[in-house]
């Protein structure tokens, strides 16, 4: 390599050269909506002050062009806005990293069709879909979205206070319809957003920013590579609990839990976790199969598992009793590998 390249290399920041983590939100809106209370550049200057490195400003049918976003003081080159859409009909899927709008208004009564045209008016925009809250309102179903081609991403967990994650008595969770993909012979991945829309006044109820995410690993931090690294499931999704070290390898997954920095995540005043009635503080990691079956659940901070069916995908929970008394569970969740050919 000629001195010269090599002397630049050194002096460009890491994260221009070197595979990095990068914490992002894929999914929040602004006063262009109607019905958010704080200004595009303000929304992307809540998330740079908070260090994240990436986030799309997914408006309801409105395209934000990033460079009409202007952010105050000294703008950290570690943080980057992604174009992109919440392109909302029948169903909304988050339209990443397209260059343009992207048409909303086909309707049919088949939702399999109109997820479908989303994903290819998508891809005619130059950018990938991400369904979004699944299990909202009229919740879709795994017959809906199994039959949808080029679709690879889906809302695993969304933090916004009406939208269902988890199991109720009418509804399955969005771990059991990604399940439930899976078996089909999907290949999808699971990500977590925070779909907040108030900035302006906090609380546990508020649909608040900051309450869930993803961490990508990417080797630099543009629009492109950040979405071909999530297009491969190279990132995991967190709603608090933050990792020190994950390997999807061929046939294992290894996890290590980065205490430190869960503890740090933890400590905000806007992330208060999923309130649960039974369970002893701890962390646990689950390895999952087939049929969401746990093949294999580790209490601690590290674990490893060999895929032992069609795929296996990896879930940290950190449970957490409060000063309160009350039990609070925080989620990592990584993607799945395949041992099936897919």
């Amino acid at each position: 390599m000629p001195i010269r390249l090599l002397n630049l290399l050194v002096l460009l920041p890491s994260f221009l050269w070197a595979d990095q983590w990068y914490k992002g939100n894929t999914h929040v809106h602004t006063t262009l909506c109607g019905h958010a209370d704080t200004k595009p550049d303000a929304v992307a200057q809540w998330y740079h002050d908070r260090g994240y490195n990436f986030l799309i400003l997914s408006e309801h049918n409105k395209f934000i062009d990033p460079t009409t976003v202007q952010l105050k003081g000294q703008v950290r080159e570690d943080f980057l806005l992604v174009p992109g859409e919440e392109v909302t009909a029948a169903v909304h899927t988050t339209a990443m990293n397209v260059h343009r709008l992207v048409p909303w208004g086909f309707k049919d009564n088949n939702r399999s069709k109109v997820l479908q045209n989303h994903v290819d008016e998508t891809r005619k925009a130059g950018g990938v879909t991400i369904l979004n809250h699944p299990i909202w309102g009229r919740h879709i179903h795994a017959h809906e979205i199994y039959p949808v081609k080029n679709l690879y991403m889906f809302e695993l967990y969304n933090a916004h206070p009406g939208v269902k994650n988890f199991r109720t008595a009418h509804t399955p969770s969005t771990e059991q319809l990604w399940d439930a993909l899976l078996e089909k012979g999907m290949t999808i991945y699971g990500v977590s957003s925070d779909d907040a829309h108030k900035l302006q006044k906090w609380g546990e109820k508020e649909n608040n920013p900051g309450r869930g995410w993803v961490m990508v690993r990417s080797k630099e931090l543009t629009s492109d590579a950040l979405t071909t690294a999530m297009l491969k499931g190279d990132f995991y999704s967190s709603s608090g609990v933050m990792l020190s070290k994950l390997v999807r390898g061929e046939t294992t997954i290894e996890i290590e839990v980065d205490s430190t920095t869960t503890t740090k995540e933890l400590g905000s005043e806007f992330l208060f976790g999923r309130p649960v009635r039974k369970g002893e503080p701890g962390t646990t990691i689950e390895f999952i199969g087939p049929h969401g079956e746990v093949v294999q659940s580790t209490p601690g901070h590290k674990a490893s598992c060999k895929v032992k069916g069609a795929y296996l995908r990896g879930k940290v929970t950190h449970r957490v009793k409060k000063e309160d008394g009350s039990l609070r569970e925080y989620y990592a969740w990584t993607q799945p590998i395949f041992a099936d050919g897919r």
